[in-house]
């Protein structure tokens, strides 16, 4: 059963799930792919837990460093998976992420929520000095990017330069949720606030070296659960009254919703290039669990056979 999906290319992935033939029929599970999917192998996966309240997690920056999580524990392979490393960090694991510096990942220690960095290769995990808000924080990481918020409370705002991270304006306020996306020299963020039943309002902004500005308002329909940007365009993941959605967006103008399902919540919208994108469908948790695939930037999606 799926949990968790994360690409390389259009071709190279991996899925994290649980073995439901397994002993106990709750045993994590990470297999990869070379060939889009048509065919899967297993990789050896660290001792994980199911957790209770998070959920299982993979995210791999290329086909050898990458890393996997249940919340509680971080793990990390410069290897493809065929030899795994414990972070030894302690807290509560939120978001995850890389850019061309290393891994990157937001860490809550039961005081404060910072952001570590590891380079994707060998050594330890180091905390960025100055990149962290009291108390348990939303962590959001793109490429050169990252902000910590406490809903209603404190919403702060980093971006990497030559000289390390530098504090900006934050995107979105307080009272926002935020998600980025990186493209080339762009920074977007997705901001999505004042919920009601089932919807919310969200607006697309972005920053080519200034203040972040609005280029696109998505359609109010669900809650958010995803974001995601390339050269092609931009989709928004969201659920709500016990439907789900895909919006997409060409030029952050005009949107439609090209995939709207019933059931489970999608989860790990990315795009693996310009034109290829994924999203996980329930879960662990949930009735199903599926794989979807789009190979034209987001207009149409197709089940994956994991």
């Amino acid at each position: 059963m799926s949990a968790s999906t994360s690409w390389t290319s259009a071709d190279r992935g991996f899925v994290l799930g649980l073995d439901t033939v397994c002993q106990n029929a709750n045993c994590p599970q990470l297999v990869r792919t070379l060939d889009g999917g048509s065919s899967w192998t297993r990789v050896k996966t660290p001792a994980l837990s199911v957790p209770e309240t998070d959920r299982l997690r993979v995210l791999f920056a290329n086909d050898a460093a990458g890393m996997v999580t249940d919340g509680s524990q971080l793990f990390v392979t410069s290897t493809g998976g065929t030899r795994w490393e414990a972070s030894g960090i302690k807290g509560t694991v939120g978001a995850l992420g890389f850019d061309d510096a290393g891994f990157l990942a937001v860490i809550y220690d039961g005081t404060s929520s910072r952001l570590y960095q590891r380079s994707l290769w060998f050594g330890a995990w180091q905390a960025v000095p100055g990149v962290e808000i009291p108390g348990q924080a939303r962590g959001e990481i793109a490429a050169g990017q990252v902000s910590l918020a406490r809903f209603g409370e404190e919403n702060r705002y980093w971006v990497r330069s030559a000289s390390g991270w530098a504090a900006e304006t934050a995107p979105c306020d307080q009272f926002a949720a935020t998600r980025l996306g990186t493209v080339d020299a762009s920074r977007y963020a997705l901001c999505s606030f004042d919920p009601g039943f089932g919807n919310m309002s969200k607006e697309l902004r972005v920053s080519d070296g200034g203040p972040f500005k609005t280029v696109g308002v998505p359609p109010r329909e669900g809650i958010t659960t995803g974001f995601a940007v390339s050269s092609s365009g931009a989709l928004v993941a969201a659920t709500g009254r016990d439907w789900s959605f895909v919006h997409h967006s060409a030029d952050s103008s005009k949107w439609d919703t090209p995939l709207v399902l019933g059931g489970p919540a999608f989860e790990d919208l990315a795009f693996s290039d310009a034109r290829h994108a994924t999203l996980v469908r329930g879960g662990p948790g949930a009735e199903f669990a599926e794989v979807y695939r789009s190979d034209d930037a987001g207009l149409t999606w197709r089940i994956l056979s994991v």
